[in-house]
């Protein structure tokens, strides 16, 4: 979808806050990896081992830590998408519920040249 489709769709705040939400790659590849599980919900250690692997597979210079990565997830990833409803998070049960939105999806899908982590 291009850009002038985009502001068609959503008004400007919106896709502002779209935009914050996918302007880390850290953060569009957790994005995709919970779109390939669509409304199931899964647990916070699963993604950290999802996207560590994926990590390392696609030959990043220098991957995460687990425990590193885990943090981000727990206190900066997670809670962001939370608090723009993309996801339910809960850090005690450590779950995780991605909630479909067509907005952020349409953003994510537009951007050139992105190539997601390998599923694995």
């Amino acid at each position: 979808m291009q850009a002038e489709a985009l502001r068609g769709v959503m008004a400007a705040t919106d896709l502002d806050a779209c935009l914050e939400l996918v302007a880390d790659r850290r953060r569009r590849n957790l994005i995709h990896q919970l779109r390939h599980d669509g409304n199931e919900q899964t647990t916070i250690d699963t993604l950290v081992d999802r996207l560590n692997r994926g990590e390392r597979s696609a030959g990043k210079d220098r991957p995460p830590t687990r425990e590193g990565l885990a943090i981000q997830l727990y206190h900066t990833h997670l809670p962001k998408l939370a608090d723009h409803g993309v996801v339910e998070y809960d850090p005690e049960r450590g779950t995780v519920r991605y909630l479909s939105d067509e907005r952020l999806e349409a953003v994510v899908d537009s951007l050139p040249g992105e190539m997601p982590l390998p599923e694995v």
